[in-house]
């Protein structure tokens, strides 16, 4: 499959921006407390130290950085930080968090389907570029610029065979597809285009099972608006939203489990 082939099938499935940004910047305060990445806890971190991708001196950017957490880590490793996120309020809690710890992480909030990397100064500048989990590489587009902001190494890292014990179900009720499907066919279309641009992408993968507890009115606020970001949302749909989540939640809190494969795709760029 030629490049502009797969420009014409890989394209964003988000179809209300500013109910995907609510709902990122609702999840910032999590993120902020998230524990820092190391090798014994990130697949991701033992790569990057069984690589030698970074060291002191190498400069790196962290794409849909969430609260920060890999910057400082690859910052204490010697790396001259940059890292940027559409959320607004994850990039506020971030440089909280950096302001704490005496960083010098140099965040940016920017929109990475848009940004114009040579306005940043951003291409070719980078010896490391991170997609970690992130929804800001979800096309041919945004998958390519990693390549062009990276002069070394770049690695994604995306949850993929996912199921989920709730938003499954709930996805089934509204009659929304479900938008973790992109997710296995980002893998194919990521290979091939590396590939084809002559990178040699090489894959790690690890089985995870992730547990998430929220109070009842958090949970539906948080599905109302990821299912909203994708699929248009009738008043029949998210009343049917709160009645299911009414009817699971165990003394007001709902649990959910989510079972996934983990594939993290690394290469260096040529």
């Amino acid at each position: 499959m030629d490049i502009s082939k797969i420009r014409e099938l890989w394209q964003p499935n988000l179809r209300n921006l500013k109910a995907g940004m609510e709902w990122w910047n609702s999840k910032a305060e999590k993120f902020s407390v998230k524990e820092l990445p190391t090798v014994e806890n990130s697949i991701a971190m033992r790569i990057i130290q069984l690589e030698n991708m970074v060291g002191k001196g190498s400069r790196t950017l962290d794409v849909g950085c969430g609260g920060g957490r890999f910057s400082f880590v690859l910052e204490a490793m010697g790396a001259e930080a940059t890292a940027t996120d559409f959320s607004s309020e994850m990039i506020k809690k971030a440089l909280e968090k950096g302001k704490e710890r005496g960083s010098k992480v140099r965040f940016s909030a920017d929109n990475w389907h848009t940004v114009n990397l040579q306005e940043k100064n951003w291409e070719k500048q980078f010896d490391l570029v991170l997609a970690h989990m992130t929804p800001a590489v979800v096309s041919a587009d945004t998958f390519l610029k990693l390549s062009e902001a990276s002069r070394g190494w770049v690695i994604m890292v995306k949850p993929t065979r996912r199921t989920n014990s709730i938003l499954d179900e709930l996805n089934r009720l509204v009659k929304a597809e479900q938008d973790t499907k992109a997710l296995d066919e980002t893998m194919v279309y990521a290979f091939d285009l590396v590939w084809r641009t002559g990178g040699r992408p090489k894959f790690e993968y690890e089985e995870q099972i992730w547990k998430d507890d929220q109070p009842l009115e958090e949970a539906i606020k948080e599905y109302t608006l990821r299912i909203s970001s994708t699929h248009e949302l009738s008043d029949s749909d998210r009343e049917t939203i709160r009645e299911y989540l009414e009817s699971i939640a165990v003394d007001g809190i709902v649990h959910e489990v989510s079972n996934t494969t983990i594939v993290v795709m690394y290469w260096h760029v040529n």
